[in-house]
């Protein structure tokens, strides 16, 4: 018997190592594909168009990468050309769609509508809330011809961009917090259009989930968990002696990760060295870091930029650090850390939406002083280290392996 078909939207290549967006897609795809023939459609405003690797051919029936250059917004497209950037700026803030959003044509929605024979298809995913437009001629469907329409939306993108603001306010940047502002205005409009026209709507926690379900109270939520799976490691020892190896990994161009970059190597840094006369390394790993390692020379910091594997810094590190201070959703690279057994130690926004306990499973602190105390106790109680390592571990794989998500896609598809 034919197996029935899937269109998967996604805005990056799936890949199950590198950035946490990208990872989300791969794990949706594997879960999907255990039920569906998945015709993938990648529309890179979230990372570079690339070759499907042998990860997404094994799981993906079809694979098409869109052409951003020939479904750019005619609208956008003219502002753009705009030479004056006061008026190309206010243009931009005016333009009535997020920015990732610049793609999101009727040409676009044609494409995908048209790429396979629509009554064969049973059901469509996007991920992100700024590629729902893609759905917008199935969502116009009658009852009985329309596929299920789900939408991950992974974060609450109106949420993001309020931190995002007050981060660059904190910073003094007014113009980035105002764009910010904008942007965040366009995904609350976005947000009251598109969550209900959906049938099912997917985030990562049941944080999210709560919040947006008291918000959007005609749309129907369903939790998917981030997820990182692999093998298990054997990890040194914990030893209290020698210097205190801190590891930060993340995409560097991200604004957030480059902030928590800058906060740990400057903030945290000067309170560990004003706490303790140990000795620190820190290492950063992560693509789009160029700019950011002359900038942090003079704090000792090793900017690694993209590695093929980050399983030898974690064998090295004595804490994985998370020091973000905006952003949404869940962060990957505490599950990430917690797969390898390293102590985790992050801030409250960081460690959100996960059922992670301070004391338990990590430490948690917002300021520069806490985080650099609760790295100096990691490193100064090898029995702490270790009871954190283990229980964040069996969290992980209980809550956050491949099972977990497999289970969270049947519940959302009723399979």
């Amino acid at each position: 018997m034919p197996r029935r078909r899937l269109l998967q939207v996604t805005p990056v290549m799936p890949a199950p190592t590198g950035g946490g967006l990208a990872m989300r897609a791969a794990s949706t795809l594997k879960a999907l594909s255990r039920h569906f023939d998945v015709d993938l459609l990648v529309v890179p405003v979230a990372g570079a168009a690339t070759i499907p690797s042998d990860f997404v051919l094994r799981h993906a029936a079809t694979v098409q990468c869109l052409d951003l250059e020939g479904h750019l917004d005619p609208h956008f497209a003219l502002i753009a050309r705009l030479k004056d950037p006061a008026h190309r700026e206010q243009a931009l803030r005016a333009y009535p769609k997020p920015h990732l959003s610049r793609y999101c044509t009727g040409d676009g929605a044609r494409y995908l509508y048209q790429w396979r024979d629509r009554r064969a298809v049973a059901a469509i995913h996007v991920m992100r809330l700024y590629l729902a437009p893609f759905a917008d001629l199935f969502l116009r469907l009658p009852d009985g011809e329309r596929p299920l329409c789900v939408l991950d939306l992974d974060d609450d993108e109106p949420l993001t961009r309020r931190r995002l603001a007050d981060l660059h306010l904190r910073r003094g940047d007014r113009e980035s917090a105002e764009r910010e502002q904008s942007e965040l205005r366009k995904y609350a409009a976005f947000a009251a259009r598109y969550l209900p026209a959906f049938d099912r709507v997917t985030v990562c926690s049941t944080t999210d989930a709560d919040r947006l379900a008291r918000q959007h109270t005609r749309a129907r939520f369903a939790v998917v968990p981030n997820g990182y799976d692999m093998e298990k490691v054997n990890r040194p020892t914990p030893s209290a002696s020698g210097p205190l190896r801190l590891l930060f990994v993340g995409t560097l161009d991200y604004f957030p990760n480059s902030d928590a970059a800058r906060f740990l190597c400057t903030d945290v840094g000067e309170a560990l060295h004003r706490l303790s006369d140990r000795e620190m390394e820190i290492d950063i790993v992560g693509s789009g870091g160029d700019g950011l390692a002359g900038d942090l020379d003079d704090s000792g910091a090793r900017v690694h930029g993209y590695v093929p594997s980050v399983t030898p810094f974690y064998a090295a590190a004595d804490v994985a650090i998370i020091p973000i201070r905006a952003g949404g959703g869940t962060r990957i690279k505490i599950l990430e850390a917690f797969a390898h057994r390293v102590p985790v130690v992050s801030t409250t926004i960081g460690a959100e939406g996960l059922d992670a306990i301070d004391g338990q499973h990590l430490l948690v602190g917002d300021d520069a002083e806490s985080l650099a105390r609760a790295c100096l106790r990691v490193k100064s109680s090898p029995a702490l280290a270790h009871s954190l390592a283990e229980q964040a571990a069996a969290l992980c794989s209980a809550s956050h392996g491949a099972a977990a998500i497999e289970k969270a896609i049947g519940d959302v598809y009723r399979l």
